[in-house]
């Protein structure tokens, strides 16, 4: 064993909540040890693929467009959308206090770094029956997830040799606690040579717990979502296994809410991905028509951009654990969105004449690549080629043919009444989404399923586990909590692996675009209270 280091703060985790927590302190003045388990190729953890939404509230983008917001507003939505249950205090004051400091402490740190946003704000998980957003709040940030990245990165490194060591390569695998205090940690590094590293703060950066498939099935909410998908997929590094909530666990930290996982109804196979369980989300497109696993339309019709909770319950409730998005060639240029930086290349590279391009005039390298190298995805001439080929990708489920012709046909004819008189649920939700001018521009025109012009899709969507929306309990400056509600002297815990602040400050559902910003502010919170 090497001899023991000292520092006045070590950080588990380089991912951006331990960066940007390293960053606020450094910049105060402390001497800060950052302890990796992945190469520094991964520096920056899962941001470094993300595309980078972010929730605000008041912002320039929604003043401009004319969209009256407020924490008030928003508090309302979040509650509400959240369904905390009894004993929640902690979660709550988080999720208040994202809504109320998330332009100051989240965006203005941001702009300080030099990053900036698209010049519209977005609408994702749409209010529906008193639930969600009932304005638009999702605001995309040039350069996705990778320019938080860069941004952090050329604030921090400057530090790197002074009062920041950055270590990569090297797993933490015990905390060490003397005398009822935290005092540091134990590890290996890549050469297998143990270390020690002592501080007076040790902070569990690490992220969540939905890389490790054991732990996804041991918290599964069967309530809700009934059995785990043998198939499932995870949109996560297998890295993010949750091991550092077992070393919190062993100290006597509390766990909350590990059952509320953020998944995505609509993930297919990451044709590149780094192991085998590796899952895309697609955002639901919302032209085309959702059905069970046997080709039949949901009843009452599941549409795309509203509760992405309740859409994985009722897929999970169908007797199948997986659906269908039936669609057409002309619908999958227009409305295909798949979540990462990567499959976003105009907005990862500031490229506003091509987003305006594949506005006007639909994608085609994204959803060609979708169509050539996803097993998921099936095309066809015909309704009943095309149930054919979707009994192919699925062997043992058979497709409904003559009932998903019936039910495509049906939706088709209703199109070709007055928009005014529509009657389909699905028709009468687009076109309201459609009288948001940026939702417009991303939407078929009430377009048919069988036009006549070009193939026939579909795409098997499969629940897609990406983020632990519980995890170790922490009070209002980050410290972790024992069973009894107790601080445990001298150990903190930040971003994904709190639940994002707290042990949940969502609560069941995330309103989308907090989970970046939750890093942020609870990096920056704690940061502050260790700083002074």
């Amino acid at each position: 064993m090497a001899a023991a280091e000292g520092t006045d703060v070590v950080i588990i985790g380089g991912g951006i909540s331990g960066l940007v927590t390293a960053l606020e302190l450094v910049r105060a003045g402390r001497r800060v040890t950052v302890l990796e388990g992945d190469g520094r190729d991964r520096f920056g953890g899962q941001a470094r693929d993300a595309f980078g939404g972010w929730f605000f509230v008041d912002s320039p983008e929604q003043r401009r467009a004319r969209v009256k917001d407020s924490p008030e507003m928003a508090w309302e939505d979040w509650r509400s959308y959240a369904e905390y249950g009894p004993g929640s205090e902690t979660q709550q004051h988080w999720g208040k206090k994202y809504v109320e400091r998330c332009v100051p402490d989240v965006r203005e740190f941001l702009e300080n770094l030099g990053l900036s946003f698209f010049p519209t704000a977005n609408w994702a998980e749409r209010a529906h029956a008193g639930k969600g957003n009932r304005v638009p709040r999702f605001h995309i940030m040039w350069g996705c997830g990778p320019a938080v990245v860069s941004g952090v990165r050329q604030a921090i490194e400057p530090f790197e040799g002074g009062r920041l060591d950055l270590r990569f390569e090297h797993r933490v695998e015990e905390i060490l606690s003397e005398g009822g205090r935290v005092v540091g940690v134990r590890g290996t590094d890549d050469t297998g040579n143990d270390f020690e590293v002592r501080a007076d703060a040790t902070v569990i950066a690490s992220g969540g717990f939905t890389g490790n498939i054991d732990k996804i099935r041991e918290h599964w909410p069967t309530d809700v979502w009934h059995q785990v998908p043998e198939d499932l997929l995870i949109g996560v590094w297998e890295t993010s296994d949750g091991a550092m909530h077992d070393r919190a666990v062993e100290l006597g930290a509390a766990l909350t809410n590990m059952e509320n996982m953020w998944v995505y109804v609509a993930g297919v196979t990451n044709w590149a991905g780094d192991h085998d369980r590796h899952g895309l989300s697609l955002i639901p497109m919302k032209s085309a028509l959702w059905m069970r696993g046997d080709g039949r339309r949901f009843d009452p019709p599941l549409l795309a951009g509203y509760d992405t909770r309740d859409a994985v319950s009722r897929v999970m409730q169908s007797g199948y654990t997986h659906s269908w998005a039936v669609l057409n060639r002309a619908i999958l240029a227009k409305e295909l969105a798949i979540q990462g930086a990567t499959y976003n290349p105009n907005f990862r590279t500031r490229n506003l004449p091509g987003i305006a391009k594949d506005i006007l005039l639909g994608q085609t390298k994204i959803p060609q690549s979708l169509v050539d190298r996803c097993p998921d995805v099936v095309t066809a001439s015909s309704l009943e080629e095309l149930a054919r080929r979707m009994e192919s990708v699925t062997p043992g489920v058979r497709i409904d043919t003559a009932g998903m012709a019936q039910d495509v046909r049906s939706y088709d004819a209703e199109i070709k009444a007055s928009s005014s008189l529509y009657t389909d649920d699905q028709l009468v939700s687009l076109r309201a989404v459609r009288a948001f001018p940026a939702d417009k521009m991303r939407t078929k025109a009430f377009h048919p399923i069988e036009d006549g012009k070009g193939e026939l899709v579909a795409i098997r969507m499969r629940p897609n586990v990406r983020k632990s929306l519980g995890g170790i309990h922490t009070d209002e400056s980050c410290a972790v909590l024992d069973t009894a509600g107790r601080p445990i002297e001298g150990l903190h815990a930040v971003g994904e692996s709190t639940g994002f602040g707290g042990g949940g400050m969502h609560g069941k559902r995330t309103l989308e675009g907090t989970l970046l910003g939750g890093c942020i502010l609870t990096a920056r919170t704690l940061a502050a209270h260790l700083a002074h």
